[in-house]
């Protein structure tokens, strides 16, 4: 340390002392919420492991492949990879910091020496001579951090570049999620179709009948207009569900990165729901929970904003930095090499804004106001959180009990019909008994294809709510179920 350093140290230290005490925070707080999520039906919980390809438990090939397709090619996954390499540099830009920073300089141009000067004001003359003049000269500075204001601002960059890659994080489950619920949802409405288009033939047929039972005097004509009617209402059926999977299909079709007329072959000729075979192995629920994107981006911005205290308080004390430049200016090039017009400097440099120091304690105020807020988003994100993860289970478990029952319905209704059609055989029912157990029948199995579609749509649903399976994600540091934080989340009174 050079002597001029050691004597600006003391005074330095001293004034340092009365800008006033302020200490940058270690460490984030605590969320306030105790996450812990239970799912009790034996229909979603069982010991394994969540896989990070869940979607793969349908056992569809085409849907892997679809999916595949949109992690590489969705324009909004291409947005997130990008904004993942905007907080990449600027982490890098920050951590910059910390290496010495060096300019150099060349300039050439018409001016004066300081001798010329000199000389005309010894002679009393206005005129001063000039000419050519070449210049030449390096600095290098280093600022010293002793208060840690590169430390935190390393520490700020770090944590956005976190939270912005929790958040590619999330576009991927949000991706994945959305492309098996549209395929889903296509193979359910086409399979739901199918049953509607056999429901209006079934209702033709029936309005025919009535035709020529009228025509036999067998009828009447309001059993002909209630038969017209049936068949009216059987083909409204049907421009609903063609529409629903069209959008479906056109939502694959944006999804992987295509435009929404180029749909999807494999989707597009599906006709089965797509079904798991096995409970969904959702593993631990909490600890699905700490993966979810969403959290460890709230996490993660909680970190950011705790450093941008830390940043605003080493605004209170001085930026001190070491450096040196050497530098040469000459009337022609040659001289540029010349002792007698080199000059050098090597020193100590201090920047400080004392003793104003309102605005510096006014960014500290802002900051830890900033910190309050991050906190209270963090702990709104784990409480919304939990709400989608009890109504997804709470809604999966409901669907399957209602398709269980429905599908004890459509048993039965199917095994009605099939007395009905024995008895018309052997000439114990009429036509109209059996178009009417044929009714009950194709209703019945509408109606469970519609609860079958939502079973699936509910299993993405829940896959998505539990963070999606992403095992490779680090945790978030959510507080203990027994031992909540007790971390203030009052904005901090004005120093």
């Amino acid at each position: 340390m050079n002597r001029s350093f050691r004597t600006l140290c003391p005074p330095l230290l001293a004034a340092s002392a009365l800008a006033g005490c302020a200490a940058a925070p270690s460490q984030p707080p605590r969320p306030t919420i105790a996450a812990s999520p239970t799912l009790t039906d034996a229909a979603v919980t069982t010991p394994a492991a969540t896989a990070a390809q869940w979607w793969k438990l349908f056992d569809e090939p085409a849907l892997d492949a679809l999916v595949e397709e949109a992690l590489t090619s969705n324009r909004d996954l291409r947005v997130a990879a990008a904004r993942l390499l905007q907080a990449r540099a600027s982490l890098s830009e920050a951590r910059g910091a910390r290496i010495p920073a060096s300019n150099v300089s060349a300039d050439a141009g018409a001016g004066s020496k300081l001798e010329d000067q000199i000389a005309a004001v010894a002679a009393g003359s206005d005129h001063i001579r000039t000419g050519s003049r070449f210049g030449l000269g390096a600095e290098v500075s280093w600022e010293v951090d002793l208060f840690g204001r590169i430390g935190a601002t390393i520490g700020a960059a770090r944590a956005d570049m976190r939270a912005t890659a929790a958040t590619q994080d999330g576009v991927r489950v949000a991706i994945a999620a959305g492309v098996a619920e549209s395929w889903v949802t296509a193979c359910g409405v086409a399979r739901q179709a199918d049953i509607a288009r056999r429901s209006l033939a079934l209702a033709r047929r029936d309005r025919d009948l009535a035709e020529r039972l009228r025509a036999a005097g067998l009828g009447t004509a309001a059993d002909v207009l209630q038969a017209e009617a049936l068949a009216a209402q059987a083909e409204a059926a049907l421009p609903p569900l063609d529409d629903a999977r069209h959008r479906a299909l056109t939502d694959l079709a944006v999804l992987t990165g295509h435009v929404p007329t180029e749909l999807p072959a494999a989707a597009a000729e599906c006709r089965a729901i797509p079904r798991l075979t096995a409970p969904i192995p959702v593993g631990d629920p909490a600890a699905l929970l700490r993966r979810r994107p969403d959290l460890r981006a709230a996490e993660q911005a909680l970190a950011a904003s705790t450093a941008r205290i830390g940043i605003a308080v080493a605004d209170l004390y001085p930026r001190i930095s070491l450096g040196a430049m050497a530098g040469s200016s000459s009337p022609s090039v040659e001289g540029l090499g010349a002792r007698q017009n080199f000059v050098w400097r090597a020193g100590p440099l201090l920047s400080w804004s004392f003793p104003n120091l309102s605005a510096a304690r006014a960014r500290i105020r802002r900051a830890r106001a900033g910190e309050v807020a991050a906190l209270a988003a963090f702990d709104a994100a784990i409480l919304t959180a939990l709400k989608e993860v009890n109504q997804a289970a709470a809604g999966y478990a409901a669907l399957l009990d209602r398709t269980a029952r429905l599908r004890i319905a459509a048993d039965r209704t199917a095994r009605a019909a099939m007395l009905v059609r024995a008895r018309r055989k052997a000439g114990s029912a009429t036509a109209l008994e059996v178009l009417d157990a044929d009714r009950s029948e194709i209703a019945a199995q509408a109606t469970l294809a519609e609860a079958d579609t939502q079973v699936a749509v509910a299993q993405v649903a829940l896959f998505k709510t539990l963070g999606g399976g992403w095992e490779q994600a680090p945790a978030v540091t959510l507080p203990h179920p027994e031992r909540p934080s007790s971390a203030a989340a009052a904005v901090p009174p004005a120093e």
